[in-house]
């Protein structure tokens, strides 16, 4: 087991600006001030969207229609988006690199599910609660790469839309531990880079809930590569006949692995002497691994301050204080991938179009443009222009891919950045999607209006005599909001 000194360590206190200095930077500071005042005004109007956005709109026909309703930003939003909606977007992607939280979930949520195959999958569970009569249904949450039941996303995810009961979804919600994960290691001595894989462990745990609640359905989100986890398993479920699942929501999706997070890993440092085994998934026309310095920086902050809390935290006791230097993570990561592969040879019931010969080739059969236009069942595919992480080609890709695919809706907005859809638009948008999404008349009627096929990105403006309804994220025309 490899034993240094985890990333991350102080550089040394830099000193202090004399009072004779700071006298000069009086200027700049002011204008920094306003700056940031002006950023947290536009958060603060972003928050609001519910009582700000347009208002009046036609009826939609079918569920479709009104998830496409929901999808298109507010004009205003749009309009008041650029250089600042960019700046702003970032601060939502900020916390999800440092911002763990082991210690705002209750040990009562913590749950642990043995596959049969005898892999552990770990994760938090949110109870509805109550005892009404009425739709329970439960959604099952995944954030991507190296995140977990205590990681920054899963941890903003709980704040939007779990801790405030004005806010809070209505369903059971069960976040999962991304197979990436420090925590996946530490139950599997293996890490899995999802997708298939990843959406085959879900309906084994789905099934496993099943049978210890009363839900009236099962519907998926995923974040980033957990999106990937979302299209897979809806599409596994129909392969295999199970009809568990309901809906399917992936967020800011990398939908090929080779290229995200592929060339990002590609670019990392490897020791002296030793080959970067990530520039072996490379698609060909991809020249060279990606050299963005930020990219980089991201993925060795979620191993400093995620990846390795997170391995630590699961073993307890059993700690033996595991940990990578920088040129380590790379080959770790791709080893322990591999491994897991060589394991999944054996596999029951594995679909005939996933290769298990090595890494490069599952990531190879796995991506989903290949797949998702065989999805029958509502589907929802949200991404932005401005995503960081992954660049607007490679959702035209999947969303050409869908082509006219009824089931399956894929919208890229003006702004959104990698899952910071909150600030760019409020938490309500991403809020107003899931409750459209859980509602059983929604899925019903999904088929029930005009057109199919993918949507480009645009907003949302008042129809020309269009019927007053206040849109405050419950309410919705197929007959109020889900839950019991």
């Amino acid at each position: 087991m490899i034993d240094r000194a985890p990333l991350g360590a102080a550089d040394g206190n830099q000193g202090h600006a004399t009072p004779r200095r700071l006298w000069y930077l009086y200027p700049a500071m002011r204008r920094v001030v306003v700056c940031l005042l002006g950023l947290a005004l536009v958060a603060a109007c972003a928050q609001s969207r519910s009582r700000l956005g347009d208002f009046y709109w036609d009826e939609p026909e079918g569920g479709r229609e009104l998830v496409e309703w929901v999808l298109e930003p507010p004009a205003f939003y749009a309009r008041s988006s650029g250089f600042l909606g960019y700046a702003v977007t970032a601060l939502s992607s900020l916390p999800g690199l440092v911002g763990r939280d082991p210690d705002g979930v209750d040990e009562d949520h913590l749950v642990e599910f043995t596959l049969p195959d005898g892999t552990v999958v770990g994760g938090h569970f949110f109870s509805l609660g109550g005892t009404a009569r009425g739709p329970r249904p439960l959604l099952i949450a995944s954030f991507g790469l190296l995140q977990d039941r205590w990681g920054g996303e899963a941890n903003k995810f709980r704040k939007l839309y779990l801790d405030d009961p004005a806010q809070r979804l209505p369903a059971h919600v069960l976040i999962l531990d991304h197979p990436t994960s420090g925590s996946f290691y530490a139950r599997n001595g293996v890490l899995s880079i999802g997708s298939y894989d990843d959406g085959r462990m879900w309906i084994e745990v789905a099934r496993i809930m099943q049978s210890r609640l009363r839900i009236s359905s099962i519907h998926l989100l995923g974040v980033s590569m957990s999106g990937q986890t979302v299209v897979h398993a809806l599409i596994e479920d129909q392969r295999r006949g199970l009809g568990l699942f309901a809906s399917g929501l992936a967020l800011s999706i990398a939908p090929d692995f080779r290229r995200e997070p592929g060339s990002q890993l590609a670019g990392l440092p490897t020791p002296e002497g030793v080959a970067n085994p990530w520039v072996d998934v490379l698609p060909d026309d991809v020249g060279e691994p990606s050299e963005d310095w930020l990219q980089r920086q991201a993925i060795e902050l979620l191993i400093g301050q995620q990846f390795i809390p997170s391995y630590r935290r699961a073993l307890g006791d059993d700690d033996d204080g595991f940990a990578l230097a920088e040129g380590e993570i790379a080959p770790f990561l791709y080893q322990a991938m591999e491994e897991r592969i060589g394991r999944l040879r054996g596999a029951p019931s594995w679909s005939p179009d996933m290769a298990r010969d090595s890494l490069a080739a599952y990531v190879t059969t796995s991506r989903v443009g290949a797949f998702v236009d065989r999805a029958r069942t509502p589907l929802v595919l949200l991404s932005s222009q401005d995503d960081p992480a992954v660049p607007s080609a490679s959702f035209a890709e999947v969303a050409e891919a869908a082509g006219g695919n009824p089931w399956v809706i894929a919208y890229e907005s003006p702004r959104g950045g990698h899952f910071g859809f909150d600030v760019a638009y409020g938490s309500d948008y991403v809020g107003d999607l899931i409750r459209v999404l859980l509602d059983a008349g929604t899925l019903a009627s999904w088929t029930d209006g005009e057109g199919a096929g993918v949507r480009a990105g645009g907003t949302r403006s008042a129809a020309p005599g269009a019927v007053a309804a206040p849109f405050g994220g419950r309410d919705h025309a197929t007959g109020g909001a889900p839950g019991g």
